[in-house]
């Protein structure tokens, strides 16, 4: 992954938080990047380990 996109997603998630972005948040238990939305594979590294984050 581009440095410039790890940077925006880190800008993206923090912005979200700041604002109340909403709704539920995921993780991969795996690579244990963010995840916008509930999905069966990860998009950052493709495993089957996509959670809810409580």
């Amino acid at each position: 992954m581009s440095l410039f996109r790890k940077a925006g997603e880190k800008f993206e998630e923090t912005k979200r938080s700041v604002m109340g972005g909403g709704g539920a948040e995921y993780r991969c238990e795996s690579c244990t990047e963010s995840v916008s939305e509930p999905s069966e594979h990860c998009p950052h590294c493709g495993e089957d380990a996509v959670v809810a984050v409580e």
